[in-house]
C-alpha cells in the first residue's frame, strides 16, 4: 500500500502545526478501540513519522483512520480527497464508508462545560494566574477583578477566569483546545489535573 501511504503523507503535509496536533489529539477516539498507537510515539511526531506509524498500527487502513480526524478537525476539502474504495476497505457489505459518514454527519465540538472548567478549576492550585497570563491570554486587569469578586477563594477564580477565556473563544473553547493548551511545553501542570478533556473531547 505504498500508494496509500504517499496520499497520507501528502494530507498530513498540508496540515498546519496546529491542525497536525488536534489530528494526534483525535486518533484517541477512532472507533476501532482494539488498536491504539502508544501516546509516547505520539509525542512531537512529524508528518512523515505519523503518515508510517498509521502505516505500522493500521495497516490497510490507515486512510481510514485519517479520515475520522480529518473529519473532527474539521478538514473537509482533505477529507474529499480520499479514495472512498480505500476509506471503506473491509467493511461489511452494505455498510457505509468512513468518508460517507463524515461528510454525511460531520459532529462539531462543543463548548467545554461549566462542570469540566469547575474539574478543572479545582486541580490549577496557585498556578492559575500563570496559566491563565501565559497560555489562555487572560489580561490581568480582569484577573484582578475575579480576585477581588472572589476574595480568598482560589477555586472560584481559577473558574471565572476559564469562564472568561471561554466566553472570549467562542466555538473554538472545546475540550480537545483546551487539552492540547495545556499539554504545551511549559505549563507547569500534572498532566493527571487535565486528562479527563481528552477522554471527554
Amino acid at each position: 500500500m505504498a500508494a496509500a501511504r504517499e496520499r497520507l503523507l501528502q494530507i498530513l503535509d498540508d496540515l498546519t502545526d496546529e491542525e497536525l496536533r488536534k489530528f494526534v489529539f483525535y486518533l484517541e477516539s477512532i472507533p476501532d478501540r482494539s488498536v491504539r498507537i502508544p501516546r509516547r510515539k505520539l509525542e512531537r511526531v512529524s508528518p512523515v513519522e505519523l503518515a508510517e506509524l498509521l502505516a505500522r498500527y493500521f495497516p490497510g487502513k490507515e486512510l481510514e483512520v485519517a479520515a475520522h480526524a480529518l473529519g473532527k478537525i474539521p478538514r473537509k476539502d482533505l477529507l474529499r480527497n480520499l479514495p472512498r474504495d480505500v476509506a471503506g476497505s473491509d467493511r461489511p457489505s452494505g455498510t457505509p464508508a468512513m468518508v460517507d459518514l463524515v461528510e454525511a454527519a460531520p459532529v462539531q465540538p462543543s463548548q467545554v462545560s461549566q462542570q469540566q472548567l469547575m474539574r478543572l478549576a479545582r486541580m490549577l492550585g496557585r498556578k492559575w494566574k500563570t496559566i491563565a497570563i501565559e497560555f489562555l491570554r487572560v489580561e490581568n486587569s480582569r484577573l484582578e477583578q475575579i480576585e477581588e469578586e472572589n476574595h480568598k477563594d482560589m477555586v472560584m477564580q481559577a473558574f471565572y477566569m476559564l469562564w472568561d477565556w471561554r466566553n472570549r473563544e467562542g466555538g473554538k473553547a472545546t475540550a480537545a483546545n483546551l487539552y492540547l493548551i495545556l499539554n504545551q511545553d511549559g505549563v507547569n501542570l500534572d498532566h493527571d489535573a487535565y486528562a479527563f478533556l481528552r477522554e471527554s473531547a
